[in-house]
């Protein structure tokens, strides 16, 4: 259900920040909104037509928001409409933007645990955040997310995969997982390395299991060998890979 804006790490740029969205219709739900970010959706056309983006952030990392601030003014000032911003810690989000010049009258702030809105074609969405192990200095989470549709997990970014997800995905309660993989292994390293992954996810779900967020030393032919799925960027004319 999801489509990807960008796939890569903060360090591998040829793959933009990892964003991900729905759009039906005029309106959209995006998923972090890296410095990358705002480019891709300009060249993607994204918001031609919008009247209504809703935005959750999984941390505040540049990768994940570094944009953030250009899509609200761009909403704000040329679409004539304020952004919805999802993200369970309202000062931090708050201080962030006001740091850089966005003043609460341009967006809608959301810091609820869960969440509840409508979407265009996909009737009534509920969202639930999950916190992460990711780095000590700022918090970070993925979230479930339910449609009428599809219930998936978002990893944002992660070391880790919690147990109650696995188990959900092993009790079909669960329909997609996107997790952040990494290609390399050393102690301390804040993102999910695909080996690790492996381990914890059985041969027969791993179909339903794709990677995303991905380094310079992940190889995809790897990643596919292990029964994985790797998310792929939305197609921009002309863009060079």
């Amino acid at each position: 259900m999801l489509k990807f804006i960008g796939v890569g790490s903060a360090f591998n740029t040829r793959l933009g920040n990892n964003s991900a969205f729905i759009k039906e219709g005029q309106e959209m739900l995006l998923i972090d909104c890296g410095g990358t970010v705002f480019h891709d959706v300009q060249q993607l056309d994204l918001l031609q037509g919008i009247h209504k983006l809703k935005i959750m952030i999984t941390h505040t990392h540049p990768d994940h928001i570094g944009s953030l601030g250009e899509v609200i003014f761009y909403c704000y000032y040329i679409l004539k409409i304020k952004v919805e911003v999802f993200y369970p810690n309202e000062a931090l989000i708050k201080s962030y933007l006001r740091i850089i010049g966005v003043t609460e009258d341009m967006y809608v702030l959301d810091g609820n645990c869960e969440v509840d809105f409508e979407l265009n074609g996909l009737g009534l969405i509920h969202a639930q955040w999950v916190q992460q192990v990711h780095v000590d200095t700022m918090p970070a989470y993925g979230f479930i997310l339910n449609t009428e549709e599809q219930r998936l997990y978002y990893s944002g970014d992660s070391s880790q995969i919690p147990d109650k997800v696995i188990e959900e995905l092993e009790n079909g309660e669960l329909d997609v997982i996107y997790q952040d993989s990494c290609g390399l292994d050393y102690e301390g390293n804040v993102h999910l390395y695909l080996y690790k992954l492996a381990d914890k996810i059985q041969p027969q779900y791993r179909k339903q299991v794709y990677c995303m967020h991905l380094d310079q030393h992940i190889k995809m032919d790897e990643i596919r060998g292990l029964g994985f799925n790797v998310v792929e960027r939305e197609p921009v004319p002309n863009r060079i890979e």
